[in-house]
C-alpha cells in the first residue's frame, strides 16, 4: 500500500527530473540563468534527469507492483511535467530554487515513510 507522502515524494522527484531535462535545453537553462550552459553541464543535467526518472519509476513499482506503479508514476509525471511547464512559463529563475526544495523534500518524505 503506498501512503500520500510516498506519493508526495515520487512527485518531487518527478519535478526535479522534469526540470533537470528542461535546464539540459539551451533557451530553458538561459531563461533561468541568465547565461549558456556549458555542453558538460546539458549533458548532466540530461542524463541526471533520465536517472532520476528511473529511480522513481523504480521506487513506484517497488511498492505498487508494476501495474498500479506505472499508471501513478504515468499520473504523476503528467502532473509533474505541468507544474515545471508553469514554473518556466511564469518564474523561469525560480527554477533551480524549486528543484532543490523538491529534491530534499522528496528524500526526507522518501525516508520518513
Amino acid at each position: 500500500m503506498i501512503s500520500n507522502a510516498m506519493t508526495l515524494s515520487l512527485l518531487n522527484f518527478s519535478y526535479l527530473a522534469f526540470g533537470s531535462l528542461s535546464l539540459a535545453m539551451f533557451s530553458h537553462f538561459r531563461g533561468a540563468f541568465k547565461r549558456s550552459p556549458s555542453p558538460i553541464q546539458s549533458r548532466l543535467f540530461y542524463w541526471f534527469g533520465w536517472g532520476v526518472l528511473a529511480i522513481s519509476y523504480y521506487i513506484g513499482i517497488l511498492y505498487q507492483g508494476f501495474a498500479y506503479g506505472s499508471i501513478l508514476f504515468t499520473g504523476l509525471l503528467s502532473f509533474a511535467g505541468l507544474l515545471v511547464i508553469l514554473t518556466l512559463s511564469y518564474r523561469a529563475h525560480h527554477l533551480p530554487h524549486l528543484m532543490a526544495a523538491s529534491g530534499v523534500l522528496g528524500a526526507l518524505l522518501l525516508l520518513f515513510t
